[in-house]
């Protein structure tokens, strides 16, 4: 008979092997890739927080900064001490004991603090200073009369480098002036101007008598041809050169200005050179005697009254009393 388990082919037991599966390995650019992309994560990352940081930065110290220019009064919280629990333990078996509140104390304000807005809102009171010397009281001004024997006087007054007149007055008027130095100028009709310094000071009134001087009267005389100096010579040579000494002694003495008021002198004394002068040289007469001068061909002198007032006195005369 035929066993059908003869058809079949003999089953094997296989013996397992024991080298392990060989797992599949990935390429090596993906790796590099991968870390490349987590690296570059990471950089992205930082970069936004550091951006982040900076502004966050900046606005907490300007809230910083704002809050320590604000200051506030400090205020004390009290943390409520809870029992232990032996504590609780006791309490329940004892009644409990009040103990009376205690006074908060005020915190004191430090030293490097700086001060509250409502002592800065009070105005700061300076104690005036005793031993501060005061400014001495302004000078009392000085009453001053302008008295002249010519009633058409007018007096100005000047500072010491001014240009116009502080005041403006005449003979009679009794004026308030500021103690000082002032430039007194006295002028009138028909009368010579007077320019003097005087100084205003003193508690008591004062008076300021002047006088002037009339106008003077002047003569004026023309020496033209009066002889200046002669000389003789015997030969024409000699007159000739003589001429020549002459000519040359004359443009020296032209510009002599005392030489000019001698010769006037010889026509009144007291008189002075005016306008320009001009010299000629002459020779007058013969051989073997022959005359050479010099002569005045242009030239006068003036002649000015001595100074009087109108009351003959002399001038000019000023008083202050």
């Amino acid at each position: 008979m035929h066993d059908p388990r003869d058809d079949y082919e003999p089953i094997i037991a296989t013996r397992p092997s024991r080298e392990p599966p060989r797992q599949e390995t990935q390429p090596l650019w993906l790796v590099v890739l991968a870390l490349l992309g987590g690296l570059a994560v990471v950089v992205l990352l930082a970069w936004w927080w550091m951006g982040r940081a900076a502004p966050d930065d900046a606005s907490m110290g300007a809230q910083s900064e704002s809050a320590a220019s604000e200051t506030f009064p400090e205020t004390q919280v009290e943390q409520e001490v809870l029992p232990s629990a032996r504590d609780a333990d006791q309490s329940a078996e004892r009644p409990q004991e009040h103990a009376p509140p205690t006074p908060a104390v005020e915190p004191e304000p430090e030293s490097g603090s700086e001060p509250s807005v409502a002592s800065e809102s009070l105005p700061e009171v300076v104690p005036e200073d005793e031993d501060e010397p005061t400014a001495p009281p302004a000078p009392l001004p000085v009453s001053v009369r302008f008295v002249s024997p010519d009633p058409q006087v007018r007096i100005e007054l000047y500072r010491p480098f001014d240009a116009s007149p502080v005041l403006t007055s005449k003979v009679g008027d009794v004026v308030d002036v500021e103690p000082g130095t002032y430039r007194v100028l006295a002028s009138g009709a028909g009368l010579e101007s007077f320019e003097q310094e005087v100084m205003f000071d003193g508690e008591r009134p004062l008076e300021y008598a002047v006088e002037l001087c009339t106008e003077r009267s002047y003569t004026r005389e023309s020496v033209v041809g009066q002889v200046v100096e002669e000389r003789t010579c015997t030969s024409t040579e000699e007159c000739e050169s003589l001429f020549m000494i002459l000519s040359e002694y004359a443009n020296e003495l032209v510009r002599d200005r005392d030489f000019l008021t001698q010769q006037c002198a010889r026509w009144r004394p007291n008189a002075a050179p005016d306008g320009s002068w001009t010299l000629n040289i002459n020779c007058d007469g013969a051989t073997p005697v022959t005359t050479c001068g010099i002569v005045v061909a242009g030239g006068a002198c003036t002649y000015a009254e001595p100074r009087r007032s109108a009351r003959g006195a002399s001038c000019p005369r000023a008083t202050i009393e």
